[in-house]
């Protein structure tokens, strides 16, 4: 089983992906202009990992995985996960 879109707003990653690459969206932008990630927000590691990967197809992450997923991106973009 995997993961390809924002359940909530039923968004594929690969939309996004387009989004990103044909527009230069980041993270917030997308949330902006699709509003993923604004529901259950479980889908915010995914998009996340999209967006360092390019991959849109995800394997499951558990708890410790997503969390370190976000962490990593606090890290790196110096904001809040």
């Amino acid at each position: 089983m995997a993961v390809d879109r924002c359940v909530c707003v039923n968004v594929l990653f690969q939309e996004l992906l387009e989004l990103h690459r044909e527009h230069g969206l980041g993270f917030d932008e997308l949330v902006d202009r699709t509003g993923c990630c604004t529901g259950c927000t479980s889908c915010e590691p995914y998009v996340k990992v999209m967006l360092r990967t390019g991959k849109t197809y995800l394997p499951i992450l558990n708890a410790e995985e997503a969390d370190r997923v976000l962490h990593e991106w606090q890290d790196r973009e110096g904001k809040p996960a």
